[in-house]
C-alpha cells in the first residue's frame, strides 16, 4: 500500500509541477510578446515622428529660401527702379536747364537789340541837327525811357523763366522722391529665420518580464504530492501515517 501511495503521490507531484511550469511559461511568453509588441510600436512611432519633424523642417527651409530669394529680387528691382528714377530726374533737369539757357540767351539778344535800337535812334536824333535844346533833351529822355522799359520787360521775362525753372526742378525732385518711395515700399520684408521642430523624445524600452524559476514549479509539485499522499492515507484508514512513512501498512 505504501508503494502505491508513493507512486500516486509522485505522479501527482510531477504532473502538478509540469502543469504549473507550462502555465507559468505560457504566461511568461504572453507577457514577453506584449512587451516586445509595445516596444516595437513605440519604436515605429518614434521613427515616424522623426520623419515628420524632418519633413516639416525641410518645408520650413524651402519656404525660408524662397522668401529670401523673393526679398533679394525685390531689393534688386528697387535699386534698378531708383536708377531709372535718377536717370529720368537728370533728363528732366537737363531739359529744364536747356529751356532756361534758351530764355537767358533770348533775353540777352533781345536786350542787345533794344540797346542797339536806342543807340540808332539817339544817333539819328543827334545827326538831324536839331537845335532846340529842350526838344532834343526830351526826345533823348524819351528814348532812354523806352530803352529802360524794354530792358525791364526783358528782365521780367528772364525772372519768370528762372522762377519757372526753379518750380520745374522742385517738381522733378518731388516726382523722383515719390517714385523712390514707391519703389522702396515695394520691397518684400526680410523673412524670419525658421525655428526647428521640437526634438522627438526617445521612448523608454520596456524590459522583458523575468522568466519563471523551475523551483516554484517544483515546490508546487511537491505540495501537490504531499496533499495527494495525505488524501490517500486518510482514505485507507490510516490517517496517522503519512505517505512517506517507512512502516508497512
Amino acid at each position: 500500500m505504501c508503494t502505491v501511495t508513493l507512486a500516486l503521490a509522485g505522479v501527482s507531484g510531477v504532473g502538478s509541477a509540469i502543469a504549473d511550469r507550462q502555465a507559468k511559461m505560457a504566461q511568461y511568453r504572453a507577457q514577453k510578446a506584449a512587451v516586445e509588441r509595445s516596444n516595437y510600436q513605440a519604436k515605429q512611432d518614434y521613427l515616424n515622428k522623426i520623419q515628420i519633424s524632418a519633413f516639416k523642417d525641410q518645408q520650413k527651409q524651402d519656404l525660408f529660401k524662397a522668401q529670401l530669394n523673393a526679398q533679394s529680387a525685390s531689393v534688386t528691382a528697387m535699386e534698378k527702379q531708383r536708377d531709372i528714377n535718377q536717370l529720368e530726374a537728370s533728363r528732366a533737369s537737363t531739359a529744364n536747364q536747356l529751356k532756361l539757357q534758351e530764355k537767358v540767351a533770348e533775353a540777352a539778344f533781345e536786350g542787345q537789340e533794344k540797346l542797339a535800337e536806342s543807340i540808332r535812334a539817339q544817333g539819328t536824333l543827334l545827326a538831324s541837327g536839331m537845335t532846340a535844346g529842350q526838344s532834343s533833351m526830351l526826345t533823348l529822355t524819351d528814348e532812354e525811357r523806352k530803352l529802360g522799359q524794354s530792358q525791364a520787360a526783358v528782365d521780367a521775362s528772364l525772372f519768370n523763366a528762372r522762377q519757372s525753372y526753379g518750380l520745374q526742378e522742385y517738381n522733378t525732385l518731388l516726382s523722383q522722391y515719390s517714385a523712390d518711395t514707391q519703389a522702396y515700399n515695394s520691397v518684400v520684408a526680410a523673412p524670419m529665420a525658421p525655428v526647428a521642430e521640437f526634438k522627438t523624445i526617445r521612448p523608454t524600452k520596456m524590459a522583458n518580464p523575468e522568466k519563471p524559476s523551475m523551483l516554484g514549479s517544483i515546490m508546487t509539485g511537491f505540495s501537490a504530492a504531499v496533499k495527494t499522499g495525505s488524501g490517500i492515507g486518510h482514505a485507507s484508514g490510516s490517517p496517522d501515517l503519512p505517505w512517506w512513512s517507512t512502516k508497512s501498512a
